[in-house]
């Protein structure tokens, strides 16, 4: 049997015929990258992950078993989200975009500690902003005349925008 083994693993790996994405892996260095501000913690987690051999189980669960699925089914279990990290100074901006939802969150965070999350998603009428308790803070709608309407979390009105001018209205940036 464990002459075997080996040989079944290849062979199983190999069939897959599929390189992947490797997002549960992804998932996990960019977890383990952006978790804690100190850099010192986010090595410290690292080294812990690497000798308790967490990477190398997250590796072969991608090639083995969430790639193929992906490569057969054509949808990965674990999707990778858009994760862009910004830093200034001991402010951090977190931003996870998800396609699939059309689904924005914002993590905003000083010195390492949370201090408040924005999330943006379709509503029934446009575009709705809330807290990451669910509640409503804002919401914008698209008229027919192609003018965007704001609202506030009781639904007034606070601002209506010509999507036209906003480009004249944004500083440039490459």
């Amino acid at each position: 049997m464990r002459k075997i083994l080996p040989f079944v693993l290849v062979l199983t790996v190999g069939l897959a015929g599929c390189y992947g994405p490797f997002n549960l892996t992804k998932k996990l260095y960019k977890w383990n990258g952006s978790a804690y501000a100190d850099k010192w913690a986010t090595e410290g987690v690292f080294l812990g992950c690497a000798i308790v051999q967490v990477y190398t189980f997250a590796a072969l669960g991608d090639a083995i078993i969430f790639n193929s699925i992906e490569f057969w089914g054509g949808k990965n279990p674990v999707q990778a989200r858009n994760i862009k990290s910004i830093r200034i100074g001991e402010d951090q901006a977190v931003l996870s975009y998800t396609p699939e939802a059309k689904r924005l969150r914002v993590d905003s965070f000083h010195k390492g500690k949370l201090n408040e999350t924005v999330i943006f998603e379709p509503g029934a009428d446009g575009m709705a902003a809330h807290d990451a308790k669910g509640t409503v803070i804002m919401t914008a709608k698209t008229l027919d005349s192609g003018m965007v309407v704001l609202s506030d979390r009781n639904g007034k009105q606070v601002g209506t925008y010509d999507p036209t001018r906003l480009p004249k209205m944004l500083p440039q940036t490459n």
